[in-house]
């Protein structure tokens, strides 16, 4: 398929933009609830301010994708609380309708970029076995199998989680 990329714009959601993330959020959490470390039972009930706190936090950074004007998708990086050398990559969608057209590559870009700027030395991302459209994405961008493990999933149930790092 032949994009246009000038179509698409990419910009780090500021606090102002908090109903934006929100409508785009509880959509992901819609669409593909196995996908996410969250459930939109919780986050539904989330208040104006929890969006704004989860925007001003300097130790992450949220994405959003637009096509045209739509907002079609979002990602987010966050430092590891344990280890401020570490940037985890989390909550990637894209809507449906717009899958399969390598975009996800635009989010790789902007949160590997947004590590260095924090002078990470790696970055880890994981995705829930089955889910091979992120592990393509992820292993266009360099990152290497690291290990698995059980993990207890917000739909209930128990999956292997693989986990990826890119040295910096």
């Amino acid at each position: 398929m032949n994009i246009n990329l000038s179509d698409y714009k990419l910009e780090r959601i500021a606090p102002p933009q908090w109903q934006d993330y929100k409508l785009i959020r509880l959509e992901a959490l819609k669409t593909n609830p196995e996908l996410f470390g969250s459930s939109y039972a919780k986050e539904v009930l989330y208040s104006q301010d929890d969006w704004i706190a989860l925007l001003e936090n300097d130790a992450r950074a949220i994405f959003a994708l637009y096509h045209l004007d739509l907002l079609i998708g979002l990602s987010g990086v966050v430092l590891n609380r344990d280890n401020q050398s570490e940037a985890i990559l989390i909550s990637s969608f894209i809507k449906e309708a717009y899958r399969g057209r390598e975009l996800s590559q635009l989010f790789f870009q902007a949160r590997i970029e947004w590590a260095r700027q924090k002078e990470c030395a790696q970055v880890i991302v994981s995705h829930r076995a089955g889910n091979e459209a992120s592990k393509a994405a992820n292993q266009r961008c360099g990152f290497v199998y690291n290990y698995s493990k059980e993990s207890l999933w917000p739909d209930g149930l128990l999956a292997e989680e693989l986990m990826y790092c890119l040295s910096l």
